[in-house]
């Protein structure tokens, strides 16, 4: 009996060092789910957002361009006189930005004064321009499409008729920025202008003019800087 006390105390000292060891191990068990957790949150924190605002900014782009074209269709149909094309240069010196454009524009029909004198008159117009950037901070270039109605006061007296146009209309543009120092925050654009022209011609098919035109987002968002052009054209009537 005595010599099996050693033996017996041996083996109750090993069985408390497993049980020492194996509470030790059970805590560290009851936390691994946790960690692996951590780590699959850590792990997708690094995935990036889906790119919804992007989706969000084309559904719109597309849905308004849709829309400008419905109208020019519509303008188009409604028109009563044969179509006239424009060519035109524009710069705006105060953000290094330089854009051509083609536009059409149609008589509506409608007429108010004197044929032989002073009239005023409703043309519709569409048009397409290319923006480019001359900006030495990141410059971007984009395009322009708009539809608006035109209100043209004319002195029809003589084969060269001088005339008076004023315009506002809606604008999509391509992108929000022609550079870093010039960012206009929305692609649907508000366009104003004010211009003057002279018709001439036997059968008064040309006219040159300029317009002073101002885009912006009308506040909708900041920042809201607008871009000004001016612009000068010749036009051929059909």
């Amino acid at each position: 009996m005595c010599k099996l006390a050693p033996a017996v105390a041996a083996g109750s000292c090993l069985a408390g060092q497993q049980r020492s060891t194996s509470s030790s191990v059970l805590p560290m068990r009851r936390h691994e789910p946790e960690a692996r957790q951590d780590r699959r949150v850590s792990c997708s924190s690094f995935h990036p957002p889906p790119p919804c605002r992007h989706a969000w900014q084309q559904r719109v782009r597309r849905t308004v361009a849709a829309g400008l074209l419905a109208l020019s269709l519509c303008l188009a149909a409604t028109a009563r006189a044969a179509p006239a094309v424009q060519l035109g240069y524009g710069f705006d010196d105060g953000h290094d930005v330089q854009k051509a454009e083609v536009a059409m524009l149609w008589d509506s029909g409608f007429a108010w004064g004197n044929p032989q004198g002073w009239q005023v008159d409703l043309q519709w117009e569409v048009n397409i321009a290319r923006w480019r950037s001359s900006s030495d901070n990141q410059p971007n270039d984009l395009w322009e499409f708009g539809a608006s109605p035109v209100v043209r006061i004319a002195w029809w007296r003589h084969t060269w008729v001088p005339f008076l146009e004023l315009s506002v209309g809606p604008r999509l543009l391509t992108s929000t920025h022609t550079s870093a120092n010039h960012d206009i925050s929305t692609a649907f654009q508000f366009s104003e202008y004010a211009g003057i022209g002279l018709t001439v011609g036997k059968d008064r098919r040309f006219a040159a003019g300029y317009r002073f035109q101002h885009l912006s987002n009308g506040g909708i968002k900041d920042p809201n800087p607008g871009t000004t052009f001016h612009v000068i054209y010749l036009r051929y009537r059909f």
